[in-house]
């Protein structure tokens, strides 16, 4: 697997190197790269070659080849109750991964964390972090947008994709094979414990459709990927 950077922190020079951002120069260091290495630097929409260049502290990425990558051929937006930090953490990495293109978090009535004023801040400064590491861990161009945490009644339905799914643990979910979808989609997945009643009625008001997972209780988490994955399998044509 190469070693990858992303590039929407460093500059590029007239003479078509790019000066790479402090940070990703650090994390050269710590991989013990050297001069005339190769990388690959993401940037929305392409992956570029690079070709290493250490002079002092500072790192350069000669640009030798770009290519265009536009990512998951289906825009998926997960909806998602805000979990205790490792959890969460663990949510978004594996969200981006699958090829999630935007994030709500959803302030639940069953959410463990309480966010507000400069915590909120911090944390989702934390986030942008998170889902651009994972970038680098599995190749996507663009690490999904992260909105501002709100509560499932806040949401407005013309901000959401046409196609509107919410998992539930309820009777009257439909299994996943039986649904038809087009190429923006939303699917909305409940903290530890699920979405309230009135959370789950809320939902069904803005046209969510309830699905079921599967006949097992999944940690929210595992919850997310296996449902985010399913449609981006899906509409790449692997699902039976």
């Amino acid at each position: 697997m190469p070693l990858r950077l992303r590039l929407e922190a460093s500059l590029r020079e007239p003479d078509g190197r790019w000066r790479l951002a402090a940070e990703e120069g650090h994390h050269l260091m710590v991989r013990r790269c050297a001069s005339g290495d190769r990388v690959e630097g993401l940037l929305p929409g392409y992956r570029v070659e690079l070709r290493l260049e250490r002079r002092g502290d500072v790192w350069y990425g000669w640009e030798e080849s770009r290519r265009s990558d536009r990512g998951s051929p289906v825009r998926l937006t997960l909806l998602a109750g805000v979990l205790k930090e490792d959890a969460w953490d663990a949510l978004l990495r594996m969200a981006t991964e699958v090829g999630v293109s935007r994030v709500i978090p959803l302030l639940c009535v069953r959410s463990v964390p309480r966010l507000g004023g400069e915590r909120l801040s911090a944390r989702r400064e934390r986030w942008r972090r998170i889902v651009g590491e994972a970038t680098k861990q599995c190749g996507a161009p663009e690490p999904p947008e992260i909105a501002p945490p709100r509560s499932v009644e806040e949401l407005e339905e013309g901000a959401l994709p046409p196609d509107r799914f919410a998992a539930f643990l309820s009777g009257d979910a439909r299994p996943l094979p039986g649904e038809v979808f087009g190429d923006e989609v939303a699917l909305a997945i409940g903290p530890e414990g699920d979405f309230s009643p009135e959370e789950g009625e809320a939902l069904r008001r803005k046209a969510f459709l309830p699905i079921s997972l599967g006949g097992r209780v999944l940690r929210a988490p595992t919850a997310a990927a296996v449902g985010c994955a399913w449609f981006t399998v899906f509409h790449e044509g692997g699902a039976p």
